[in-house]
């Protein structure tokens, strides 16, 4: 467990909005640029196991959002020092947002989750959706690491050759993560609905007594004395 869970995890998503807004509200590539590197400071002292992985994307994500924002803008006869500005800033402040938003997720367990919605009393429903959310990304994380290491496997060189080749074999990866986590998604759907869970419907549970099943309200409401 990662110290940072004992944290509670709202605070921890308070602080990543805030910086995040930080950079996006800000008026240059300067302070976009400073909140990116407060989020990059936050990441690798963190040394969270993912920090490497999170880098590489991120340094090949923010070259690839800079050059294609910078030919766009040059393209609408922006002058060329405004479109790399531009660019930049909107490559800092995606790095910004992104990284804020690793850390809080990152440490933060699914179970101190729920025990931060159980404490703020907040509807099932929602709790549902967050403790869900928070669950899936280790889960596609996994799965995009062994989509990469199957296609290994059959041959494809996914961290050698140009960098364009490379790039082509990373978005090859999205068509089955994407197809994984429709399956994952329907898998706990169908988890739920056998579960009996509907949002509009009071929580039961059923307790067996032998030849007679008595369905009760959850929690049970125990006996005066």
């Amino acid at each position: 467990m990662h110290p940072l869970d004992r944290i509670n995890p709202f605070i921890k998503l308070l602080a990543a909005l805030l910086l995040s807004s930080l950079g996006w509200f800000a008026g240059s590539a300067l302070a976009s640029a400073l909140a990116a590197a407060i989020a990059l400071f936050g990441v690798i002292i963190c040394r969270l196991p993912q920090t490497s992985g999170y880098l590489k994307l991120m340094a090949l994500v923010g070259g690839l959002v800079t050059l294609s924002w910078t030919l766009s803008f040059v393209w609408n006869g922006v002058p060329i020092a405004t479109a790399i500005n531009d660019a930049l800033g909107m490559a800092f402040r995606l790095i910004a947002t992104t990284g804020s938003f690793f850390i809080a997720i990152e440490t933060t367990s699914a179970g101190s989750l729920l025990a931060a919605c159980s404490r703020l009393r907040l509807p099932g429903f929602v709790t549902l959706v967050l403790v869900l959310v928070v669950g899936m990304i280790p889960l596609m994380r996994e799965e995009f690491r062994n989509i990469g290491e199957t296609q290994r496997a059959r041959g494809l060189e996914l961290d050698r050759g140009p960098l364009a080749k490379r790039i082509v074999y990373a978005l090859g990866r999205g068509v089955p993560l994407m197809v994984q986590t429709y399956r994952m998604a329907e898998m706990i759907a169908l988890a739920l609905s056998i579960y009996g869970f509907d949002p509009k419907v009071a929580r039961t549970s059923w307790r067996d007594i032998g030849w007679l099943t008595i369905q009760t309200t959850f929690p049970p409401t125990l006996p005066m004395r």
